[in-house]
């Protein structure tokens, strides 16, 4: 038996798919839209959006978090230009945070999901 086969693994597009633009949705993704919210935006049943968005492997999945992490690194890249003169304490300040909260979750999730592709 296949070990895929006990899974719920990304096989197939479903046919709705060829409606998303992924440059656009990983830019909603990026904003704070939810994955409800996006499949709303797209005219698809909330329901099976979610199906495929929770496979294995999904493409949605990737896009979504791809979208999350774009913004996020544009953000303190930003930043850290901003910080690096030392002229602008606030921007130090902010990168700061930045930098604590992403480690924080990172810790999380090593902690939990350890090297797993999730």
């Amino acid at each position: 038996m296949n070990s895929e086969s006990a899974i719920n693994v990304w096989t197939e597009r479903p046919k709705w798919f060829g409606r998303i633009n992924i440059e656009e949705y990983e830019k909603l993704a990026s904003i704070g839209y939810t994955p409800q919210q996006i499949a709303m935006y797209y005219d698809i049943e909330v329901g099976d959006f979610m199906f495929y968005f929770t496979l294995l492997r999904s493409p949605l999945k990737y896009h979504y978090d791809r979208g999350q992490l774009l913004q996020q690194a544009k953000e303190g890249i930003s930043m850290t230009d901003a910080a690096a003169t030392g002229e602008n304490v606030t921007q130090a300040q902010r990168l700061d945070k930045f930098r604590g909260q992403l480690e924080f979750k990172n810790n999380i999730n090593k902690v939990f999901f350890g090297d797993l592709d999730v």
